[in-house]
């Protein structure tokens, strides 16, 4: 008889628009209180700087699981890889601009973490923990990479326009 696996294991059928609901759901509401004791601004600062933490456990994980980014070239095939696998290529549409060699720059025009917070009208707070974070975790990388984003859909802007490059004591 085939064994049967624990019912924690089991799957669910969800849309990754409604996983991502309920995941931030409670996040949101956590929040709200945060916002009452603290006040916005601090509320916002440790949300964000939480938010940056977890991103550089899950950063270090990754780079642990692969060669190191040693060049850019490294770095480039590393986001668009990341890009292209099954779960991001379903939370985010990404058009790539002309390939330099020192900097790699894509639009994304939909992002389904933007649409979500957006909906649930928190999109200040998805910006402080998605997006924002993402220029302090950048180097985790590499040393040598650095973000520039000036607009992003979750700002209301009608795509991202994430670019990153590769910086040495030189072109710094």
């Amino acid at each position: 008889m085939g064994s049967k696996i624990h019912k924690f294991q089991e799957k669910i059928e969800l849309t990754y628009e409604q996983y991502f609901h309920i995941c931030f759901d409670e996040v949101i509401r956590l929040s709200v209180e945060f916002e009452k004791a603290l006040g916005r601004d601090k509320a916002f600062e440790v949300i964000g700087r939480a938010r940056e933490k977890a991103d550089l456990d899950i950063i270090g994980k990754q780079m642990k699981e692969r060669p190191p980014i040693e060049s850019f070239e490294d770095f480039k095939a590393f986001m668009k890889e990341l890009h292209e696998s099954p779960f991001s290529s379903h939370l985010f549409t990404i058009t790539y601009k002309e390939d330099v060699p020192n900097e790699i720059e894509f639009h994304t025009t939909e992002c389904i973490l933007a649409k979500v917070f957006r909906e649930m009208n928190a999109a200040d707070l998805g910006y402080a923990m998605c997006c924002r974070p993402d220029f302090a975790t950048t180097p985790a990388y590499n040393p040598h990479v650095r973000l520039r984003r000036i607009k992003t859909l979750m700002q209301g802007d009608n795509y991202c326009d994430t670019a990153y490059c590769w910086v040495n004591k030189t072109n710094e």
